[in-house]
């Protein structure tokens, strides 16, 4: 991992946030209309989560670069306390999706990849599908 103070946290608000974008803008346009906005909303958290999880291991502002990017980007939907709560819950669960989505997260930061968003909405269909 990266030393926690590599990055101000608007530098690491800014390159998730444009990562994020960038992966989302490569979706096919069959997996963004079946894909609903709370489920993107989800998964994208979830793969902020693992980014920032791979810029710093200081969890504390690991939970205060998400709910900056929570706050900024989902204004009119989710609350960070929320979004932590469903962390919690799918860390405590072992969550198998959150897992793969959390690290598809981390090795975009570490790659500074482009394709793993795309990989994620694929799984994230198949979960829905047969769930």
């Amino acid at each position: 991992m990266t030393p926690a103070s590599s990055k101000t946290d608007s530098e690491a608000y800014e390159l998730a946030s444009t990562t994020a974008d960038a992966q989302r803008a490569k979706l096919p346009d069959w997996q963004r209309n079946q894909i609903s906005d709370a489920d993107m909303q989800t998964g994208e958290t979830w793969f902020v989560w693992g980014f920032y999880g791979a810029m710093t291991d200081d969890i504390e502002r690991r939970k205060r670069l998400l709910a900056a990017y929570v706050n900024t980007k989902f204004v009119d939907r989710k609350n960070s306390q929320q979004v932590f709560d469903e962390i919690s819950k799918a860390t405590q669960e072992g969550n198998r999706l959150f897992d793969a989505i959390a690290a598809a997260g981390g090795q975009a930061y570490r790659e500074g990849g482009d394709g793993h968003l795309a990989n994620i909405a694929t799984i994230f269909l198949n979960v829905s599908r047969n769930h």
